[in-house]
């Protein structure tokens, strides 16, 4: 079984830059418009966005679910409500409210397990913390007019014969 985790390119390029501005095993990502091409040509560590959600196009639909980073934020306690029984756990309400209430970013940053605990140089991230704000729409601050129109072009073209719905379109 597999679980399809995606989320708006724009939000993706948005946290990338700044991850690779902070990472220090990371190359520096440069310009902002110079990243934003490699990043859309997929010329960046973990390649193209465009190939990540190409599972879209998998043939074994039964044992895939795809689900959106906004759709868990517009509402998480649903999103895990929807993950439990694909996944066969079954699970009540206090525990689906338990688990939604874990994976919000307020409580993730004061959990022992993410990446404040590990050393940094074993996590790349000395110039800040490694969790930001977790918010959709970051993009809108940090793209120009023009790049946000580069990136729907591309997203356009390479998503012609995806015919999944995602919440930001």
């Amino acid at each position: 079984m597999i679980i399809n985790v995606m989320r708006n390119p724009k939000d993706v390029f948005t946290s990338a830059f700044h991850y690779f501005e902070k990472a220090s095993y990371l190359p520096n990502p440069g310009p902002q418009n110079e990243f934003l091409h490699k990043f859309l040509d997929g010329k960046v560590r973990h390649g193209s966005w465009f190939d990540h959600v190409s599972w879209l196009n998998a043939e074994d639909k039964e044992h895939m679910m795809h689900i959106s980073y906004e759709e868990m934020l517009m509402d998480l306690k649903d999103s895990v409500s929807r993950i439990t029984p694909f996944l066969e756990i079954p699970l009540d309400d206090e525990v689906i409210e338990n688990i939604a209430d874990r994976c919000l970013f307020k409580n993730m940053r004061t959990n022992s397990s993410n990446f404040s605990m590990v050393p940094s140089e074993m996590n790349g991230v000395s110039k800040s913390d490694h969790m930001r704000k977790g918010i959709a729409g970051d993009w809108k601050k940090q793209l120009t007019v023009a790049e946000a129109e580069y990136v729907d072009a591309v997203y356009k073209d390479q998503m012609k014969d995806v015919k999944y719905k995602f919440v930001w379109d």
